[in-house]
C-alpha cells in the first residue's frame, strides 16, 4: 500500500497527504508501534519525492511528516485500547459468571433468588456465594471489591474460593471472616483496595447469625429495615486483625435481602441527583406486600435500573431469602416478635412454637 501510494504521488502528483491510508490502515491492523513504521517509511517517501522534483508543495511536507506519525500514533492506541478492553471483558465475563452465577443454587428448606447487573461501565467485583456449612448449615455471603475490571474481580474470586474452602468446617461467621481477611493480605499484602462482605449462616432450626465487614447488614423483606443493630466494621484488606462481631436472630418469616451498596448508590446520570438510598429501599419493599425472593430482586432490580436511567454507576449484587417451611410449624405468633430469639428453647419459651409432647412409657415402647 505505501509501494502505491507513491506511485500516485510520482504519476498524478499533490493529491494532499495521501499517505495516510496506508498509515491508517497499519493502525486498525497491527497496532500503534507499526502504525508509527509506517508513517515514519511514509514520511522518508514524501521528503524523497520532494527531492527528485515532483510538485509537492512545501506545505504538504511540512505538515504532513509530524501528521503521519502523531495520526498512526494515536489511532493505534485507540485500536489497541479497544482490543484490550475487548479481550478483558471477555475474561470478566467468564470471571463473573463464577463470582455471581445467573442459577441460584437449589436448597431443600430455603427459597432463594439472586440477581447479577454490571455498571455501565463494565463488570467488577461484586459477588455472592450460597453453600453448605459446618453441622447442616448454609452459609450465604455477598461482598463487593474496590475497583474496577480484572484486578478488582481477580480478588473478589480469591475470596469467594478462600470462603468455598473454609465452610464445611465452621459455622461462625466471625471465623469465616477472619480467614478471608488474613488469606487475603497473605496473598495480596494490606491495600486500599479492600473488599467488603457480609456472611450470614442459616442454620437447620431458623435461627441466624451473621457478621458484616464494613458491608451494608440484611434487611427484612417485610419492611426492608435491617434485622438486628448496624454495627461499624471493618472491611478485608486493610488490617492484619478483623475486629468482627457477630449477631444472632432468627430468619424472619417474610425472609431477608442481602444486596451490595450498588444498590442503594443508583442514580441517574450526573452530579445533582441524590442515590437511591435506604430509606427508598425500605418504602418499597414494604409496598411490596409479601414478596417472594424473586419478586423481590425482579422489583428492585427493575426499580434501580429505571431510577438510574438505564445506566447503573455501580454493581448491583443481590440475594434474597427465605424459609420454604411454614413459620414454625404454623403455629400461632400471639403477636410475638421472635427477631431476637437466638435458641430453639427461647422460641418454645416465647410460645410461638409448640412445646414438643412428652410421650408416655407406653408409647415410647410402642415406637421401639
Amino acid at each position: 500500500m505505501l509501494a502505491a501510494t507513491l506511485l500516485i504521488r510520482l504519476v498524478v502528483g499533490d493529491l494532499g497527504p495521501v499517505e495516510i491510508i496506508p498509515v491508517l490502515a497499519a493502525a486498525y491492523w497491527f497496532g500503534s508501534r507499526p502504525a508509527v513504521v509506517a508513517g515514519g517509511i511514509a514520511s522518508a517517501m514524501l521528503v524523497a519525492v520532494a527531492i527528485l522534483g515532483s510538485s509537492v508543495e512545501p506545505t504538504t511536507l511540512i505538515g504532513s511528516v509530524p501528521l503521519l506519525l502523531v495520526i498512526g500514533y494515536l489511532v493505534g492506541q485507540l485500536v489497541e485500547d479497544r482490543e484490550r478492553g475487548r479481550k478483558e471483558l471477555a475474561q470478566l465475563r467468564t470471571i463473573q459468571d463464577a463470582l455471581a452465577p445467573v442459577k441460584a443454587p437449589a436448597l431443600p428448606l430455603i427459597e432463594l433468588a439472586t440477581r447479577y447487573v454490571p455498571a455501565e461501565r463494565g463488570v467488577a467485583g461484586d459477588f455472592y456465594l450460597v453453600t453448605e456449612g459446618h453441622n447442616n448449615s448454609t452459609i450465604v455471603v455477598i461482598g463487593d471489591a474496590v475497583g474496577k475490571g480484572i484486578t478488582a474481580a481477580r480478588r473478589a474470586t480469591f475470596v469467594r474460593a478462600t470462603l468455598t474452602a473454609c465452610a464445611p468446617y465452621t459455622d461462625d461467621p466471625v471465623h469465616l471472616l477472619r480467614m478471608a481477611n488474613a488469606e487475603l493480605i497473605r496473598q495480596h499484602g494490606l491495600t486500599s483496595d479492600f473488599i467488603t462482605m457480609l456472611c450470614l449462616v442459616v442454620r437447620p432450626d431458623g435461627s441466624l447469625s451473621w457478621s458484616s465487614a464494613g458491608h451494608p447488614p440484611p434487611v427484612s423483606l417485610h419492611d426492608g429495615l435491617p434485622i438486628g443493630a448496624e454495627v461499624a466494621a471493618f472491611p478485608l484488606g486493610i488490617a492484619p486483625d478483623l475486629p468482627a462481631v457477630a449477631q444472632e436472630g432468627v430468619l424472619p418469616e417474610a425472609g431477608i435481602l442481602l444486596y451490595t451498596d450498588g444498590l442503594i448508590d443508583a442514580r441517574p446520570p450526573g452530579r445533582s441527583y441524590e442515590p437511591f438510598g435506604s430509606a427508598r429501599l425500605a418504602r418499597l419493599i414494604s409496598e411490596l406486600r409479601d414478596p417472594t425472593p424473586e419478586d423481590a430482586v425482579t422489583a428492585l432490580v427493575r426499580v434501580a435500573e429505571t431510577f438510574s436511567k438505564g445506566s447503573l454507576p455501580d454493581d448491583l449484587c443481590l440475594v434474597a431469602l427465605r424459609s420454604k417451611l411454614p413459620r414454625y410449624w404454623g403455629a400461632p405468633t400471639n403477636g410475638r416478635e421472635l427477631e431476637h430469639a437466638t435458641t430453639t428453647a427461647e422460641v418454645i419459651e416465647s410460645g410461638v412454637a409448640p412445646r414438643p409432647r412428652r410421650l408416655s412409657k407406653t408409647s415410647r415402647a410402642r415406637r421401639r
